[in-house]
């Protein structure tokens, strides 16, 4: 049975529950000498504060105080987090206390569909065998909501009702034995409003069936270990009820005697908004003719009776939580090591737990599973669970009963309370139990489902990218709602792909890439900075770029999490729950650093971890319709659980063939975007995975400033990296890049290290020539390379982080993109974007060039100087393969590019034209803009009549052949 957490008031009085204390005293004369040095145990009572008396010879019981008489000392139990916790006993074969479900009831015909439920609740109470007696209730679906069964009468009117209003009346139903063979029975039945608890007392075999004074309940709510006992107004209790003044006070109320004098009834009604709750009472057979002295009626192991009010087992799936639509909310935790795990339950703005239920291991787990179900949160806003067990450095156990923890499978995170993570018993964070008000709607939108081989990529962060200088109003940004704002930003370049930067939730001062939860979305994203609101907008994000044809790439890291290592520890989540089996551990139990500069590694290939991962995509795809995902650090998920490189890793099998992950995209990226390492590993990738060309990065940048020996690996990465993707793929699975998260923007790229003269900022004309110059040959090479263009947020308008290689937190300048080299830029990203779309089958392919299609040059046609150290010349023909009667009409034909990464000019031979066709010049980036890059073409002058072109230092051109007729007809299209 569940376990709740009870103050220990005294030893056999009482409305008081045999347990242990928190800080596990042996014996319970040890608990209530403990106790007794409590100088104030705090009590909460709706608008007042009960404290509970103890001394050697009292009765414990409830003490009242009045609003002013609260106390704000906190006892040294509380102090340390050791609060005083009773739970229910198990009392061996006699202590069988059974519970029946039941939805409607009706005692004169039964339903065609029958079900019982039954399990063995072992609150501390006594025993005996429970007969079985047969419950009626209509059936049960799995989410516990009502459904109708073939009924007729009022029995289909009442089911009716109840699935109109999602509430069932349920009914749970326990059976207690008490110290002199009696009996009490005891049903709480739920309705929509409040709960209704039945008690009936058979003990009859203790008073005469002529009795002549009834019984009385001696009886209070239990809430939690922190607010303890909670006694009703006088308003709100049943008539003829008592308040026992003293040191034993609480209320006593009496029962009914019935016909036949030994059984006796009581009726209790509550407000279903006060459930979760325990009550917790005793009887109290008073003087009577038939006996003179007052006597104490508890369970046959001398316990008080206690019996949950909305409180049920729960189910072991999913994890996390699940909103059932009978109103009631299941929880579910993973935790394999953990010996005994509690949820906690928080008030509004409470710092410290407002309920904890102690989950039992014979009813509330289920395999490495521990779960409750209960019937009512309305007074409740936030939740985590504090996990007890070894804490073993060399098993790699870390748990640590003080902390509450967040649920990893939180969807959403609570706002913070400020001092909540400042007590003895921290909560850093913790989940919040919202969900949305009505569905999302969708609405008509659609995927854009845009080609691999057609894909324009974007990277940025989305705090950063709509920050103050982003025009937008306070509460847009730094936002989603802020991205929709800059579509035509987006549109402007021809972007057709935003791939965002990690928008799980994360550590606020340490970045996106350390993430603390892989469900709940950064709460500073959305206009209420809460993580409901930041959900609702990234689904409104992500409809809104959908209409625009834009398709939405999730940046995320499944490696490592914001807790770090053992040398510095931030227990908030997978640390404190089950640390050995979600981190990596070496030889001696200790958390392994990984090698992407992060204090622990995610044990990825672990089974309840690969899960998890799962889950997350599958929430991500579901919930937010996004269009595929990059997974940075992607050597994690080849990596085992004792470090090493797995040939044939579950986990990427799974996401691979995924029904759900069918359609996504999926990019494999194994560079750090912490400290830039990038760990070669061969990535298992079923013809499914396209992968981040870091190696493209490397070798287009050698080349282009002018490193010698470049020559062959630049033309592999132009020709779309065959050395990597020509194993059952194309050139399509290449995401190419020359910038990152991590490492030189753009702008840094040509101003520091290699600074074309002068390092960092300069007034100098020729060092900003030539750095212009880079930056359009570093953008020429990334467009009309073979593979996927992907463009870093800032590199359009010259972004600097002067010379760091640190990811960037800054704000994207806005001021900026307006300033003359942002406008020259974009407007070369633009025409480049144009200009590769036109040239789609060329340079659009889903497949690699085949060698015919190919024919390299050097300063000569068709010699290029592979074997030469020190030539920096290179040039290709790509060529169309249309028919000779496709050509006569075709529009576009043959592309030749060049490039001279030499410091001086270089004077090169153009090859011929295809037959009826001319050269038309594209692009040289050493012209002034506009004239850099025309996608109408200039006629082709050659400074000599042998086809001899003048080269600039530090420059590129490309050529495109069309038809002699149509470039001199004046109509033609060209």
């Amino acid at each position: 049975m569940a376990m709740m957490l009870v103050k220990k008031l005294g030893h056999h009085h009482p409305c008081c529950v045999h347990g242990r204390l928190r800080n596990n005293p042996t014996t319970i004369e040890e608990a209530h000498h403990k106790t007794q040095n409590c100088n104030e145990l705090q009590l909460r009572r709706r608008n007042c504060t009960v404290r509970p008396s103890v001394s050697e010879n009292s009765m414990c019981g409830f003490v009242k105080l009045s609003p002013d008489r609260r106390s704000t000392h906190r006892s040294p139990w509380d102090a340390h987090k050791g609060l005083i916790m009773i739970r229910g006993q198990q009392n061996g074969d006699n202590s069988e206390i059974y519970r029946k479900q039941q939805q409607s009831e009706n005692n004169s015909q039964e339903m065609n569909s029958e079900k019982v439920f039954w399990s063995a609740f072992m609150w501390g109470g006594g025993g005996g065998k429970a007969s079985e007696e047969k419950t009626i209730h209509v059936e049960e679906d799995d989410d516990n909501s009502s459904r109708e069964t073939q009924t007729t009468g009022a029995q289909v009117v009442a089911t009716k009702l109840l699935a109109k209003s999602r509430i069932s009346s349920a009914c749970q139903k326990f059976l207690f034995h008490t110290a002199d063979e009696g009996k009490v029975r005891v049903s709480v039945t739920h309705s929509a409003t409040q709960y209704t608890v039945e008690i009936q007392a058979d003990i009859s075999n203790i008073q005469s069936q002529n009795c002549d004074v009834p019984l009385k309940l001696h009886w209070g709510l239990f809430r939690s270990d922190s607010t303890d006992w909670v006694l009703l107004e006088p308003e709100e209790v049943p008539s003829g009820t008592t308040y026992i003044n003293g040191s034993t006070e609480a209320m006593q109320t009496p029962f009914v005697i019935g016909p036949h004098g030994g059984v006796q009834t009581l009726s209790l009604t509550f407000d279903a908004k006060m459930a979760p709750f325990i009550i917790n009472f005793v009887l109290l057979n008073p003087a009577s003719s038939s006996h003179r002295e007052e006597s104490w009626i508890r369970g046959n192991q001398g316990n008080d009776f206690c019996v949950p009010v909305g409180i049920r087992r729960g189910r072991p799936d999913s994890l996390g939580i699940t909103w059932q639509r009978d109103g009631s909310v299941n929880f579910a935790l993973y935790s394999k090591h953990a010996n005994n795990v509690i949820l906690c339950l928080y008030t509004a703005d409470a710092i410290e737990p407002s309920l904890e239920i102690d989950l039992d291991q014979s009813v509330h787990r289920t395999g490495d599973v521990w779960h409750v179900q209960l019937e009512s949160l309305e007074q409740y806003s936030r939740y985590g669970y504090r996990c007890k067990g070894q804490v073993g450095w060399e098993t790699g156990d870390r748990f640590h009963a003080r902390y509450v923890l967040l649920d990893p499978y939180a969807k959403f995170i609570a706002p913070h309370v400020a001092g909540q993570e400042d007590l003895p018993s921290p909560a850093p964070v913790l989940g919040w139990l919202k969900k949305e008000k009505l569905p999302f709607d969708w609405g008509d939108e659609i995927p854009p489902c845009v080609p691999l081989e057609c894909l324009v990529a974007y990277r940025l962060n989305v705090g950063s990218f709509t920050g103050e200088s982003s025009g937008l109003t306070a509460d847009l940004q730094g936002t989603f709602l802020g991205l929709i704002e800059k579509v035509p930003h987006f549109h402007a370049m021809g972007v057709n792909t935003i791939i965002l930067q990690p928008v799980f939730a994360h550590e606020e001062y340490r970045g996106c890439y350390y993430p603390i939860s892989f469900f709940s979305v950064m709460g500073s994203y959305g206009p209420e900075r809460h993580s409901l609101s930041a959900s609702v907008a990234l689904k409104k994000l992500v409809k809104e770029l959908h209409r625009n044809g834009i398709e939405v790439i999730l940046d995320v890291v499944y490696s490592h999490t914001a807790e770090d290592g053992d040398e510095a520890p931030k227990t908030i989540s997978f640390r404190g729950i089950d640390n050995a089996n979600y981190y990596i551990l070496d030889k001696f139990g200790t958390v392994l650093k990984s090698d992407f500069g992060t204090a622990n590694s995610f044990n990825c290939n672990h089974p309840i971890v690969q899960k998890l991962i799962i889950d997350s995509l599958r929430y991500l795809v579901e919930e937010f319709h996004v269009d595929g995902f990059c997974f940075s650090n992607a050597s994690a998920l080849v990596t085992g659980p004792h470090g090493q490189e797995l040939s044939r890793p579950v986990l990427v099998e799974d996401i691979t063939f995924d029904p759900l992950l069918a359609s996504v995209k999926l990019i494999a990226d194994a560079c750090s975007p912490i400290n830039g390492v990038c760990k070669e590993i061969r990535f298992p990738h079923w013809k499914r995975w396209c992968e981040w060309n870091t190696q493209f990065k490397t070798d287009v940048r050698r080349f282009i400033r002018g490193e010698h020996g470049q020559l062959s690996s630049f033309a592999t990465r132009l020709c779309g990296s065959g050395d990597m993707f020509a194993d059952g793929r194309g050139t399509q699975y290449s995401f190419n890049h020359v910038t990152a998260p991590y490492g030189f923007t753009l702008t840094d790229l040509v101003s520091y290290s290699w600074n074309c003269g002068h390092e960092g900022p300069t007034s100098d004309p020729a060092v900003i020539e030539t750095r212009i110059k880079q930056v359009r040959n570093l953008l020429v090479t990334l467009f009309l390379s073979q593979g996927i263009p992907v463009l870093n947020m800032g590199d359009e308008y010259g972004h600097s982080k002067n010379g760091m290689v640190d990811v960037d937190r800054t704000s994207f300048q806005w001021d900026a993109v307006e300033s003359e080299f942002g406008e020259q830029t974009i407007h070369l990203i633009s025409t480049l974007s144009a200009f590769r779309k036109r040239q789609k089958e060329l340079l659009q392919r889903i497949c690699f060039l085949e060698a015919g299609m190919l024919t390299w040059h050097g300063i000569q046609p068709k010699k290029p100087r592979w074997q030469s150290s020190d030539s920096n010349f290179l040039a290709v023909s790509i060529h169309s393969q249309a028919k000779e009667s496709e050509l006569r009409v075709q529009t576009f034909g043959d592309l030749y590019l060049a490039f001279n990464a030499h410091p001086s000019l270089v004077l090169a031979t153009i090859p011929e034209p295809p037959q009826n066709m001319t050269w038309v010049r594209i692009a040289d980036s050493s012209f002034p803009y506009p004239d850099n890059f025309l996608l109408e073409g200039t006629h082709l002058e050659f400074p000599s009549p042998d086809g001899r072109y003048n080269f600039q230092p530090y420059s590129s051109v490309v050529l495109e052949a069309r038809p002699v007729t149509q470039w001199h007809d004046p109509t033609g299209s060209a």
